[in-house]
C-alpha cells in the first residue's frame, strides 16, 4: 500500500519506481515543481481556472496528493449553486477545495490545510499557466508510454502470434496519440474562409473534388463519389447480391487505378477472384467453378485477359479471416497506406465481425462498437470504407405481405431494418440497400439500389440490371451506353474481358431458361442447375456469338 508524507509525497514503490535506460536507472518522468504550479494556477487564476481544468486529467499528475487535489478540483468546477434566482458555477479556490477534501475525507491524505495554503501560495503570477500544463502532460505522455511498452513486452511473451502482439502495440501508441487531439473550442472564422475557397474551387475545377467513382452512374452523381472519412453501409438479405454489388464497386474502383483491401469473413479470397473473373471476363460464373466450358478456347482466354488485368493493373489486397477485430483491420489498413497506398476498404460483413469486447454486453452494444470504431477508422486513414450488413427477416416478410395486398405491407425495405443495432444507420453516412421485387404473373425480376440515408445529399431510388452468369449489377446508364457503342451491330467476340451488349434483343417480360440462379451472399456457390437468371435476356445474344 501506498503511504505519504506530512506533504502528500508517495514514499511507496510506486513513487520509487524505476525503468531501464541505457546504462542508467531514473524514476518515472515527472515534474513535481510543473504539478504544483499547474495547481496554484488553478486556484489563483479564476478566470482561466475552467479552460486549464479541461485540458488536464487525474491521471496527468504523478503524485498521489496532486491527483487528489487536481480530482477535488474537477468535481467542484462541474457544480452549482443558486444566487437569487440565478444558477451560477462553483468557483475552485483555497476554501472550496479545503472543504470538499474535508468533506471527502482526504484533506490529511494530500497534506491537511498547509500543502493547499503553501500551493496557493507559491507562484506571484499565474500568466504562464500554459507552459506548466504543457511539462505536466508531456511527463504524463511519456509515463504512459513507458506503461505501454512494458505491457507490450508481456503481451509478446504471452501472444498467441506476432501480428497479435503487434496489432496490440499499434493500437496501444496509436490510441496514445490522439489522447491529445481535442484543440478545444477554436473560432469558425478562418474555416469559413477555407470552405469558401474550397467551393470557389468546385466551381472552377468541378472534377478536382470529385470523390472516387464507383461505376453507378446516377449514385456517383447523387454522392459526388466516395469521400475519405465516410462509411457506406450496404445491405440487404441473404441472396439478393450484396456481396455481388461491392466486388462490382471494387473492380469498377480498381480500374481507375485506386487501391483498395477487402475484408472477406464470410468468402474465401479464392471465390471473391472467381466472381472477379466472370464478371470481367463475361464467363458464367458456374462454368467457372466446374470447369465444364460451352466454348473452352474463347472462354479460358477471356479468363486469361481478365487475370492479366487484374494482376498487372489493379492494386487489390485481401484478408478472409473470419474473427477479424476492427482494430486488426484498422492496424493492418494503416500498414498498407504507408506501405502501398489505400484509396477504399471494404468489409462483408458487419455482423460477423469480432468487437473485442464482452459479449455480456450484448450483441447491440458487440455491433455498436463495430460500427462506431468502423467510423473512426474511416476518420483516421482518410478513405471510404464500405460495409456489408444484413437486414432482419422482417424487411422480407413485409414485402411478401405487400405484394399479397395485405395491410401494413410495404415493399422497400426502412432504416429500422437493419438487423442487431440502431448504432448502424446513426454511424453510417451513407445506407444503401439492394431490393429485388418478382412479378410471377410476368416472370420478371427488377432490382433496385435504394440511398435510404445520404448525410450530405440527396435520397432516391437507382434501378439496376442483374446478370445472373456473371455475378455482375449494371445501371441503365451502363447498358444503354454499351449499346450506343456497338452501334446497333452485331456484337463482335469480346476478348478484352469487358461485357458485351446486353440490351440486343432484350424481352423485359420473358423468363430465363432453365433453373433460377441466386447471387450466393451466403457460403458457397450453389450447384449450377441451368442457365441462370437475369433482368435481361442475355441468352439471344450469346447464340449469336457463337455464330461467329
Amino acid at each position: 500500500m501506498p503511504t505519504e508524507n506530512k506533504n502528500g509525497q508517495q514514499t511507496s514503490a510506486e513513487t520509487k519506481q524505476r525503468v531501464s535506460s541505457g546504462p542508467n536507472r531514473a524514476t518515472l518522468p515527472n515534474s513535481v515543481e510543473a504539478e504544483q504550479n499547474v495547481l496554484c494556477c488553478i486556484l489563483r487564476n479564476t478566470e482561466y481556472q475552467l479552460e486549464m481544468i479541461a485540458q488536464l486529467k487525474e491521471d496527468d499528475f504523478y503524485q498521489f496528493n496532486h491527483r487528489e487535489i487536481f480530482a477535488a478540483m474537477q468535481a467542484i468546477s462541474e457544480q452549482s449553486h443558486m444566487v437569487g434566482d440565478e444558477n451560477q458555477a462553483n468557483t475552485v479556490g483555497f476554501a472550496s477545495v479545503v472543504d470538499y477534501l474535508r468533506r471527502e475525507g482526504k484533506l490529511e491524505q494530500v497534506g491537511d490545510i498547509d500543502y493547499i495554503l503553501k500551493l496557493n501560495e507559491l507562484l506571484p503570477s499565474t500568466a504562464n499557466y500554459d507552459e506548466y500544463i504543457s511539462i505536466v502532460k508531456r511527463a504524463s505522455t511519456m509515463r504512459k508510454l513507458i506503461r505501454i511498452c512494458g505491457e507490450v513486452e508481456q503481451r509478446a511473451y504471452s501472444a498467441g502470434s506476432a501480428e497479435e502482439a503487434i496489432t496490440y502495440a499499434e493500437e496501444q501508441i496509436f490510441n496514445l496519440s490522439q489522447g491529445g487531439a481535442n484543440a478545444g473550442l477554436v473560432s469558425l472564422a478562418e474555416d469559413t474562409a477555407k470552405t469558401m475557397y474550397a467551393i470557389n474551387e468546385r466551381f472552377v475545377n468541378p472534377g478536382k473534388f470529385r470523390g472516387i467513382q464507383t461505376g453507378f452512374k446516377r449514385f456517383d452523381r447523387m454522392t459526388n463519389g466516395l469521400h475519405g472519412g465516410e462509411l457506406i453501409v450496404l445491405a440487404a438479405r441473404p441472396g439478393v447480391g450484396k456481396s455481388a454489388m461491392a466486388m462490382n464497386m471494387v473492380e469498377n474502383v480498381a480500374k481507375q487505378g485506386k487501391t483498395v483491401a477487402i475484408y472477406s469473413l464470410e468468402m474465401s479470397k479464392q471465390q471473391l477472384i472467381e466472381r472477379m473473373l466472370s464478371s470481367m471476363s463475361t464467363v458464367p460464373l458456374a462454368e467457372i467453378k466446374s470447369g465444364q466450358f460451352t466454348d473452352p478456347n474463347a472462354s479460358l482466354a477471356r479468363i486469361r485477359a481478365a487475370q492479366n488485368t487484374i494482376c498487372a493493373t489493379m492494386s487489390l489486397y485481401g484478408n478472409d479471416y473470419a474473427q477479424i477485430r476492427p482494430s486488426e483491420i484498422s492496424s493492418q489498413c494503416r500498414r498498407l497506406k504507408a506501405q502501398h497506398g489505400l484509396d477504399m476498404i471494404v468489409i462483408d460483413y458487419i455482423q460477423l465481425m469480432n468487437s473485442g469486447i464482452d459479449p455480456k454486453q450484448g450483441r447491440a452494444n458487440e455491433v455498436g462498437a463495430i460500427t462506431r470504431a468502423l467510423k473512426l477508422m474511416a476518420k483516421e486513414l482518410d478513405v471510404p470504407i464500405i460495409a456489408l450488413a444484413q437486414l432482419k427477416r422482417d424487411a422480407e416478410m413485409r414485402n411478401l405481405k405487400g405484394k399479397d395486398g395485405q395491410s401494413g405491407g410495404g415493399g422497400e425495405p426502412v432504416l429500422s431494418d437493419l438487423r442487431e443495432s440502431g448504432s448502424i444507420e446513426q454511424d453510417a453516412d451513407i445506407v444503401l440497400f439492394i431490393h429485388r421485387e418478382k412479378d410471377e404473373e410476368k416472370g420478371t425480376t427488377k432490382h433496385s439500389l435504394i440511398v435510404a440515408k445520404h448525410r450530405n445529399g440527396e435520397t432516391g431510388n437507382i434501378e439496376l440490371f442483374w446478370l445472373g452468369k456473371f455475378v455482375r449489377f449494371m445501371d441503365a446508364e451502363t447498358l444503354a451506353e454499351q449499346q450506343i457503342a456497338m452501334g446497333g451491330d452485331e456484337p463482335e467476340q469480346q476478348g478484352n474481358g469487358e461485357l458485351p451488349d446486353l440490351t440486343e434483343g432484350y424481352r423485359g417480360e420473358d423468363e430465363a431458361e432453365g433453373g433460377e440462379f441466386i447471387p450466393p451472399d451466403e457460403g458457397d456457390v450453389p450447384e449450377y442447375v441451368g442457365e441462370g437468371e437475369s433482368d435481361v435476356n442475355i441468352d439471344e445474344f450469346e447464340g449469336e456469338e457463337n455464330k461467329n
